[in-house]
């Protein structure tokens, strides 16, 4: 049986571009008919926080969007007032030329072209999955209660199911995200996430990519085919927004299909 120490560790790196958006250098090389990436923060005077639910004024947020919607070739972009649940919606037609921000879910399938699917992010993973055969995608939210109420799991049934998939030809990535060195939290979580655990007596660092990765593995994913982000939002990146570090601001986890696929 694998495990997750056959898991691969991956550094995105930055695409070029006035959109700081952070790829999966092995995605970009294997699946070239995808967008893909976690955005970041930026290089210039005013942060890239795609957060809509900030203070920041409503009108330059919506500019960063569109300007994210170009810069990865969509013509449409769908995110979610995230409840830190598993619910997800399945997107089967492209939608209107736009933005749509919908209620209550953290995650998003689809197979429609140019419908860049997002989820926002400052600690939490974002985990992406691609059928490459069927061309579908899914992006979901994962904190530490989405993992433990099985939001990857989900997903990745949500794709076998309904597209007569099959794990085995599944690739999934976990972006950018807290590290496990950076993540100290409390008994009930070590509980929720790694039930099968001996679980600490007192506040302890948790890996959650690492769960996530083994929840994949366990669903039949090939280890080949999961990757972790070597990059750590809380600990010496100033590239992402923590929320453990103090950020109000959001990144956006993206995932779309292009029209060229």
């Amino acid at each position: 049986m694998a495990t997750t120490m056959e898991v691969r560790t991956v550094a995105e790196r930055l695409a070029p571009g006035a959109v700081p958006l952070w790829v999966q250098p092995e995605w970009e090389a294997r699946f070239p008919w995808l967008a893909q990436g976690t955005t970041g923060r930026g290089s210039g005077g005013e942060p890239f926080d795609l957060g809509l639910s900030g203070a920041q004024p409503v009108g330059r947020t919506m500019d960063r969007w569109r300007a994210l919607v170009a810069a990865t070739e969509m013509h449409a972009a769908v995110h979610a007032r995230q409840v830190h649940g598993a619910d997800i919606w399945i997107h089967r037609d492209a939608g209107s030329p736009g933005i749509l921000v919908m209620d209550g879910f953290d995650g998003h399938v689809t197979d429609r072209r140019c419908v860049l699917l997002s989820v926002g992010v400052a600690d939490c993973t974002p985990v992406s999955v691609v059928d490459p055969e069927t061309r579908v995608v899914a992006l979901v939210h994962a904190g530490w209660r989405g993992t433990a109420a099985g939001i990857v799991e989900r997903a990745i049934n949500r794709i076998v199911e309904s597209w007569q998939s099959a794990p085995e030809r599944l690739w999934l990535h976990c972006g950018p995200s807290i590290c496990g060195a950076c993540y100290e939290v409390g008994p009930e979580v070590h509980a929720a996430i790694n039930p099968h655990l001996a679980v600490p007596t007192e506040n302890t660092p948790i890996d959650v990519r690492a769960a996530i990765a083994e929840r994949a593995l366990g669903m039949g994913l090939p280890a080949e085919q999961v990757s972790v982000s070597g990059h750590c939002t809380r600990c010496g990146e100033p590239d992402f927004f923590s929320h453990r570090a103090g950020s109000k601001a959001r990144q956006m986890g993206v995932l779309g299909i292009r029209d060229s696929a």
